[in-house]
């Protein structure tokens, strides 16, 4: 343990031989140091958190309804865009940081330190935005951790309103727009019509289609006609056979008096006005049974016209033979013709027919060269009609969803942003402050002037002993002289080592003191 401990028991008299310029170098630093701490600012920091609700109770109920953007990549790319350039302009000239007077290299190097003290944490995963600035003045760093925090809540707010204003500003442009198209389509529309009366407009079938279709048509209603005639030749040859009047002994009620019966033309006339009138019913005058029918009746006026004329021009009957048989008494007779005319009826309205799609046949075959081209025409323009109208009609959806989400983000305003944490600074400095700086400097000082003695030991090294010099020099030593000290020698190093240990309590005591009155805020830097 000795042997260990023996370098050190060396090592400290020599030392102490040269505390005076470890002392002296202890007092420098001291004094340097004394100095700096002086002229160090302390830190101060303000902080402030804001959570954003990107998930409110409107957005799922108004989901289909409105536009719902992404709020959190839209605060997030706010957030990373806070700290522009003019922002930081802004921020400093609100808190009195720069002034129109401040020389351009001072206001260069003031916003840059600006940027780079303001430090805006996103966490993304809880919505959670803390907003942190470290400055020399608490009440300085708290003004600027408030400035910014409501250009990053008014941003938020006014970014959102300026889109909603801008998406509404092009929306009503572009409805503009293809509401002109839609005018446009429709006018030419028109006007294709208006240039080809007789197109039927039926681009979406191909033209031997429509030829062949109306080939069909044509052929079932010639059947239908053929058997129609051929059901009313058979009435007629049926009533050729029947005689129209029977013996007035089987006339039931002959007694009773002789009244006229109505002729085979009044009941054909009849049916057929019954007839026209279950067409009317259903279909319009330009229907071709309509007219079919109209015609077969006014050829039937005429012909009981012509009847009545050629009876009044022949000799009255007898007064024997009007008492023995009267006209039409046949109910089987009367039957027969009342169906002959319904048979007459249904043979004309169906020569209509036929001779309808004849004609629009023939009009089809007589528009073989020109009709495809009509068809590609009719085809493109209603193809750029269809295109415009649908987004036409889209734009006008997408606009009254810009409404509603318009008047939704007015109605939240500052609903998506919760300031949590509101701006407050930290009453304490923040490390390493004042006192602690105080406290280094003086363990340095003190640990510089060791060092110093140490170092001088090193470079001018004594031997205080026979022994020690043995043991450096591994020589054998022949003989000492020691050194013996007069009372009044004693009295001097007495003095002076009072005097080193004064110059070191009195180091250590203006340090501590020091400490002391910075804490208890006596000082004013």
């Amino acid at each position: 343990m000795n042997d260990l401990l023996r370098p050190l028991f060396n090592l400290l008299p020599s030392m102490w031989e040269k505390r005076w310029w470890g002392l002296a170098v202890a007092w420098v630093v001291a004094l340097l140091g004394a100095i700096g701490v002086v002229l160090y600012h302390e830190r101060y920091m303000a902080s402030a958190t804001v959570f954003v609700d990107t998930q409110t109770m409107l957005r799922p109920l108004m989901t289909g309804l409105s536009v719902q953007p992404d709020v959190g990549e839209q605060v997030n790319m706010l957030a990373r865009t806070l700290l522009s350039r003019p922002n930081v302009v802004r921020i400093a000239e609100e808190n009195r940081l720069i002034s129109p007077s401040t020389p351009p290299g001072t206001r260069e190097r003031i916003i840059e330190a600006l940027t780079k003290g303001v430090q805006v944490k996103i966490n993304g995963r809880d919505n959670l935005y803390q907003i942190s600035y470290i400055g020399r003045d608490p009440a300085q760093a708290l003004g600027v951790v408030r400035s910014v925090l409501e250009l990053f809540v008014h941003n938020g707010i006014a970014t959102n309103q300026k889109d909603s204003a801008q998406a509404l500003h092009f929306i009503d442009s572009q409805i503009a727009i293809y509401d002109k198209k839609l005018r446009d389509a429709e006018n030419k529309l028109k006007e294709f019509k208006t240039q080809n009366p007789g197109y039927s407009g039926q681009a979406s079938t191909d033209y031997y289609t429509r030829v062949s279709q109306l080939q069909d048509q044509l052929t079932l209603l010639q059947g239908q006609l053929t058997s129609a005639a051929s059901s009313r030749d058979t009435l007629r040859r049926q009533l050729a056979d029947i005689r129209p009047t029977l013996s007035p002994s089987l006339v039931p009620g002959a007694n009773a008096g002789l009244l006229p019966q109505p002729s085979e033309i009044d009941v054909r006339i009849a049916a057929q006005r019954k007839h026209l009138d279950d067409l009317l019913q259903r279909y319009t005058d330009a229907y071709p049974d309509v007219i079919a029918t109209r015609q077969t009746l006014a050829r039937l006026e005429r012909e009981r016209q012509e009847q009545a004329k050629r009876k009044a021009a022949e000799p009255a009957p007898t007064a024997g033979a009007g008492i023995q048989y009267s006209e039409a008494t046949n109910p089987v007779y009367q039957q027969l013709r009342i169906s002959l005319a319904q048979a007459d009826a249904n043979v004309a309205a169906l020569q209509s027919q036929v001779g309808d799609v004849q004609a629009r046949l023939g009009q089809l075959r007589a528009q073989v060269g020109k009709l495809p081209k009509l068809d590609e025409q009719y085809v493109q323009l209603n193809r750029d009609y269809s295109v415009i109208n649908e987004n036409y009609q889209k734009l006008v959806q997408r606009r009254e969803a810009a409404v509603i989400s318009r008047d939704q983000d007015q109605s939240q305003k500052l609903d998506y942003f919760h300031v949590v944490d509101p701006p407050r600074a930290s009453p304490r400095p923040l490390f390493p402050h004042r006192s602690v700086l105080i406290g280094f400097v003086l363990v340095f000082a003190l640990a510089l002037g060791a060092l110093a003695s140490y170092l001088l030991v090193l470079l001018f090294p004594t031997f205080r002993s026979a022994r020690e010099l043995r043991e450096s020099t591994d020589r054998a030593v022949l003989g000492s002289i020691s050194l013996v000290f007069t009372p009044r020698e004693t009295k001097a190093e007495q003095q002076r080592q009072v005097l080193f240990m004064t110059g070191t309590g009195s180091l250590v005591v203006l340090y501590l003191a020091w400490v002391v009155l910075n804490v208890l805020h006596l000082i004013h830097y």
